[in-house]
């Protein structure tokens, strides 16, 4: 699993001169998920999971990344606006917090 994507967003998010506090912070959260979502592939993930098991919950956590770049080019285009940026991100790192054990019924 490759977080430099989601890695890279959310340290743009953090950075850049539009976002306020409460953003920033939604971003510092999500680097923190995505690093417990790689250590737990690592960890829990490859060990205990079939093949198919674990591709499916990586093609989930692809699917919110895409999301999360989606929101963020939307964002830099103009075509969303802060109040409800920071509405989706906050659902997406929400389900990247949930992910590991989301589909697992844990």
């Amino acid at each position: 699993m490759n977080n430099s994507v989601s890695l890279g967003v959310f340290l743009a998010v953090a950075a850049d001169d539009r976002t306020p506090f409460a953003v920033v912070e939604l971003a510092g959260r999500g680097v923190t998920a995505s690093a417990a979502a790689n250590r737990w592939v690592l960890e829990v993930g490859k060990p205990s999971l079939d093949g198919f098991t674990l591709a499916d919950k990586l093609i989930e956590f692809g699917e919110w990344e895409d999301r999360l770049v989606g929101l963020w080019q939307a964002f830099g285009r103009g075509k969303v606006e802060m109040t409800d940026f920071q509405a989706e991100l906050a659902q997406i790192v929400q389900a990247l917090e949930r992910w590991p054990m989301a589909s697992l019924g844990r």
